[in-house]
């Protein structure tokens, strides 16, 4: 157990076998569920005037509904997800309402046309809504000419959302460590999921280098690594800058993996992490 200020780690950690994210299975699950991420944004994008690198698309993770959702955006409205089944649904004032859409045997003309009749329901103007997003990904898919299989990837899919919320769990008392870190500013931040590139975040800004942040999150796997891994990374935030797909230095990388090979405790990843974070050598990866 971890424990530090108001944050605790208070499960045992077991993470999904690593084979499993060397399948075909997970790779295509990853794909369908980053679709799932397109369609919140979309709405999202459609109705929240853009902000620097795209953080009005930024989803929360609801703890008292094991689900992730949007921002508020119109009229008290929000899209949440039920990951393991790629459930969608709208939230009216934070509350789950009827009419879910599942992403399965259906096409993303079928996703819009939900969209539209829950728009025409609540009295939303539909012709702001709109399937352009402010990025571009070749896992997204669009048209009528291929079906969302949820139903297909139910055992991938569940093991996709324990990571997510294992790795919710590690970032927050990583974020709260680098809150009192003596290289950061006092301001713990967040952890949002990105769609654009299926990441959980958390930032820290350099106490040390006006304008440097520290990007510290967990990817479920990409076109690259195809298993989920943690990272660090630090950018520059730069006025009006677009947002891309992160990089990532091998070096900063920690894998499921290699969680499992060096058999790390909650407490080891933290500290390598916040190591990772804060610039020094992490000789247990």
């Amino acid at each position: 157990m971890v424990t530090e200020g108001e944050n605790t780690l208070r499960i045992d950690i077991k993470w999904p076998e690593n084979a499993m994210f060397q399948t075909k299975k997970y790779r295509d699950a990853r794909v369908e569920a980053h679709n799932a991420l397109f369609w919140m944004a979309r709405a999202s994008h459609s109705f929240l005037e853009p902000t620097l690198n795209n953080s009005h698309l930024s989803l929360f993770w609801n703890e008292d509904n094991c689900d992730f959702r949007t921002r508020l955006f119109v009229d008290g409205c929000q899209i949440g997800l039920h990951l393991p089944d790629l459930e969608l649904y709208f939230c009216d004032n934070e509350e789950k309402v009827p009419h879910s859409f599942w992403l399965d045997d259906r096409t993303p003309a079928f996703v819009e046309a939900w969209y539209l009749v829950e728009f025409l329901h609540r009295g939303i103007e539909q012709g702001k809504f709109s399937t352009a997003l402010p990025f571009a990904s070749p896992d997204m898919l669009m048209g009528d000419t291929e079906d969302h299989n949820a139903s297909l990837f139910k055992t991938e899919l569940t093991a996709m959302s324990e990571c997510l919320s294992y790795a919710i769990n590690i970032l927050r008392v990583v974020a709260d460590q680098l809150a009192r870190h003596k290289n950061f500013t006092s301001n713990p931040s967040e952890i949002t999921l990105e769609p654009q590139s299926f990441t959980l975040m958390t930032r820290a800004d350099l106490s040390t280098a006006h304008g440097k942040t520290v990007w510290v999150g967990f990817s479920v796997g990409d076109n690259l690594r195809p298993a989920p891994f943690f990272f660090s990374r630090t950018c520059e935030q730069v006025a009006g800058s677009k947002n891309h797909l992160l990089d990532y230095n091998p070096a900063n990388i920690i894998s499921v993996q290699s969680i499992a090979d060096k058999a790390l405790s909650e407490e080891e990843l933290v500290r390598n992490l916040v190591c990772l974070a804060s610039g020094m050598s992490v000789a247990s990866i």
